[in-house]
């Protein structure tokens, strides 16, 4: 499989004998400077360029994009690909204008909640959820910063459902447990940019072994898209070294609701007994512990506040 930059630089130079003198500078600008067309209008473009705006969007259709924008998309999955943590940390420190950094993180993760709610069908929701429910036993796999999603969602899935094994190291362990499984085992691949080789190969190597496989990740382009037998894509917006994942998180929790209400039952029963373990382990404080604590405290001789002080020492 071509690299996404490879894939860009081949549309260029593919067309670029064809292109007037005028697109050529646009072209040249584009293969020479790359990494900073995302962050610039067409209008900034063209004025780099000297050419007019509409020779921008003109040079983008002649690329096989219907415009500019679909353009400013295809580079955007190029970019979050391509780029360093350095570099998306600097493109980020560009935007310092553009209100506080909590008000733009924010804002940029609703932007990412409403393209999520449009972007994933019910069909495919569905069917993602209906075979993760099928599967006799789910592997959840995910590696560095996608490591805490696929947790998120192994943890979940294991309220609601039996045989969940979550891999976040990728160990020899899971290479193992591959040789051994049936048709019925089930790997859900979860990768964003950059995409750690590691986990690439581990889908590979879960291919080879009739494993079935569900990827989630943000491109068609994505090796995780292209290798998985179904995926899910979810688009990330935003270029920093931070990866916004709130709205993936969200993705996460819906979809597990969707697999519990296909069995309402069986995954009542299955929750009932993960409180009774924990319960069992005394595993979640307790308001009754809460309750003895302060009263222990409120029952001294000398009460000069709640909370434990240096020369405050409990007998």
């Amino acid at each position: 499989m071509k690299s996404a930059k490879k894939d860009l630089f081949d549309k260029i130079i593919h067309i670029y004998p064809k292109l007037s003198p005028k697109k050529r500078r646009v072209a040249d600008l584009i293969m020479n400077d790359y990494k900073n067309i995302f962050l610039m209008t067409a209008r900034e473009i063209a004025e780099k360029c000297d050419v007019s705006e509409p020779t921008i969007i003109r040079f983008s259709v002649d690329m096989g994009f219907s415009g500019y924008a679909e353009f400013l998309h295809y580079m955007k999955g190029l970019l979050h690909t391509e780029l360093t943590s350095a570099e998306r940390l600097t493109r980020a420190s560009r935007k310092l204008d553009e209100g506080t950094t909590i008000q733009r993180y924010c804002q940029n993760a609703i932007h990412n909640l409403q393209n999520l709610m449009t972007s994933v069908s019910e069909a495919e929701f569905k069917k993602i959820a209906h075979t993760i429910f099928q599967a006799d036993r789910v592997y959840v796999v995910g590696y560095r910063a996608s490591a805490t999603l696929a947790y998120h969602l192994g943890y979940l899935l294991k309220k609601v459902r039996e045989n969940v094994v979550i891999d976040t190291d990728l160990s020899w362990e899971l290479v193992d447990a591959l040789n051994e499984c049936g048709k019925n085992t089930l790997m859900v691949i979860i990768a964003f940019p950059r995409y750690p080789r590691k986990i690439i190969e581990t889908l590979k190597y879960a291919k080879q072994c009739n494993v079935q496989t569900i990827g989630l990740s943000d491109t068609p382009r994505s090796p995780i898209t292209t290798l998985s037998d179904q995926y899910v894509i979810i688009d990330i917006e935003g270029v920093s070294f931070v990866d916004p994942f709130a709205h993936i998180i969200a993705f996460l929790g819906a979809l597990v609701h969707e697999i519990a209400f296909l069995d309402n039952e069986k995954a009542l029963r299955c929750i009932s007994k993960f409180d009774s373990g924990v319960k069992a382990a005394n595993e979640f404080y307790t308001e009754d512990e809460i309750d003895q604590r302060l009263a222990y405290r409120l029952n001294r001789p000398q009460i000069t506040s709640l909370w434990p002080q240096k020369a405050d020492k409990l007998p």
